[in-house]
């Protein structure tokens, strides 16, 4: 009750009721019961962030088992209320993409909100600003979800889409990120090391005999949600990678990157900066791959 009056309170007496669930079954039932007017409680960063406005009851699911880290053919598969700190902390995770979600988790915020944050929060609540939405793009990351049947979907192709109207029906249980032969790494510009970004990009490559067999590359904060540049990544494959090609490449992606204004940033700002982005992020994915 404690919980609830604390809540309630911050949000002018508009929260009636706190449950906590017992299972994902529990809490698609409550969820259908409040018919719009509930929402599932993981880490609750974006309940702190602000109202939400017809929210009358709250659906606590971390006592659900979702936040388990584990090692799958290759992979990783995470538990969608594992905190970013769990993952921060998991040697499963620090093995993977070449360290790439140590490196992204460690750009996030600061430790107290790493603590709170879970991965599915970061995938359902999607802010464009975000650093985690680009990386799960740029990883070819899939989220598990129960609603009216259980769906497996890529987090691209979500985004590309009604995501939020999904996620008002669903509970998100899993995010799988499949295995690469290769390494990705991470670029964000923000106005302090712990700020959200101005920009991001998420890049990876695999090498096969000195050349580059795959390539992913995901800029964010543009100031839309990150999105990939397939023509780019399609420019990089059966290359070598050399300080010409970097440059080449960073040409390719200013000619070809969606940016925008904002009152942060400036289209042109982000366009010129979208190229030095994506081509340190290369860079430094090759040297990871070929050591």
């Amino acid at each position: 009750m404690a919980i609830l009056r604390t809540v309630s309170a911050m949000y002018g007496g508009r929260i009636q009721r706190f449950h906590v669930a017992r299972d994902v079954e529990e809490a698609l039932s409550l969820l259908s019961a409040y018919a719009g007017a509930g929402a599932l409680l993981a880490g609750g960063v974006d309940l702190l962030r602000g109202p939400l406005v017809r929210v009358t009851g709250l659906i606590d699911i971390t006592r659900i088992g979702l936040s388990t880290v584990a090692e799958t053919r290759g992979g990783l598969t995470v538990g969608a209320t594992a905190t970013l700190t769990q993952l921060l902390e998991s040697p499963m995770a620090a093995r993977y993409g070449g360290g790439i979600l140590a490196q992204v988790l460690g750009d996030v915020a600061v430790p107290p909100l790493r603590n709170m944050a879970t991965i599915g929060g970061a995938l359902v609540s999607a802010h464009p600003w975000g650093d985690i939405p680009t990386a799960l793009v740029a990883l070819g990351a899939e989220a598990h979800l129960h609603g009216d049947k259980e769906a497996k979907s890529l987090v691209e192709d979500l985004y590309r889409g009604q995501f939020r109207k999904v996620f008002r029906s669903s509970v998100v249980t899993e995010i799988v990120f499949p295995p690469w032969e290769g390494a990705f790494a991470h670029e964000k510009v923000g106005r302090t090391r712990s700020d959200i970004a101005l920009l991001n990009a998420c890049c990876g490559v695999g090498l096969r005999d000195g050349s580059i067999v795959w390539a992913r590359v995901a800029v964010g904060a543009r100031p839309d949600r990150g999105e990939r540049l397939p023509e780019v990544e399609q420019a990089l494959q059966g290359r070598t990678p050399s300080d010409a090609l970097w440059k080449e490449i960073g040409e390719l992606v200013e000619a070809r990157v969606e940016v925008g204004d904002d009152r942060r940033a400036g289209r042109a700002w982000r366009r010129r900066t979208a190229g030095v982005l994506v081509c340190r992020a290369l860079k430094r994915a090759a040297r990871r791959t070929a050591t």
